[in-house]
């Protein structure tokens, strides 16, 4: 996942903007996430600084080209303007970022594929408007307004989730049915 963090400081807008345009960057690099279904948010109990993310509110993508992933790292690997700080992404790379991670990894990605987005809740994102930038908290139905077409999905009780908006709950729903084969 792609999320919005207080690293969105650095672009020009925040929440929702910033995961709008990210939909559309896919020949960029950017810093990406893995999300595993026992995973905790930053605002969900503990040390923020203990999370599965940096954020709250993520954009959730296929990678299917195995050239689109540039670095991998078991922790923040220190991204910066010019990519990750990690290692190759051979098979041993990708597998110990994820099986080796501490809290949150880190995926450098271009050419994905935007599948929807991802929330841990309670919320809080990065919002920069009328002069202020900062966390603030947001409910569901306002992430739901941002993103009026987008699936959305979450972990509860370790098993990821997907909002029905028909029906205004949450069903389980497994990794084959978000990343199609």
């Amino acid at each position: 996942m792609h999320f919005n963090t207080p690293m969105s400081s650095k672009h020009p807008t925040g929440f929702p903007n910033d995961l709008i345009a990210a939909k559309g960057l896919t020949g960029q690099k950017l810093s990406f996430a893995t999300i595993q279904k026992n995973d905790r948010g930053p605002w969900q109990g503990g040390n923020p600084a203990d999370a599965n993310a940096a954020g709250s509110v993520g954009l959730v993508v296929d990678v299917k080209d195995i050239g689109s992933v540039i670095a991998v790292d078991w922790a923040d690997s220190g991204s910066n303007d010019f990519g990750s700080l990690g290692h190759p992404p051979n098979t041993k790379n990708c597998t110990d970022s994820i099986a080796e991670r501490k809290s949150s990894n880190e995926w450098w990605v271009q050419d994905y594929t935007p599948l929807g987005i991802f929330v841990f809740l309670p919320a809080m994102v990065f919002i920069k408007q009328n002069g202020h930038q900062g966390e603030v908290r947001v409910d569901l139905p306002e992430i739901l307004a941002a993103y009026p077409v987008d699936r959305i999905y979450s972990v509860s009780n370790g098993s990821f989730v997907e909002y029905d908006r028909a029906t205004g709950n949450w069903r389980p729903t497994t990794y084959d049915q978000i990343v199609p084969a």
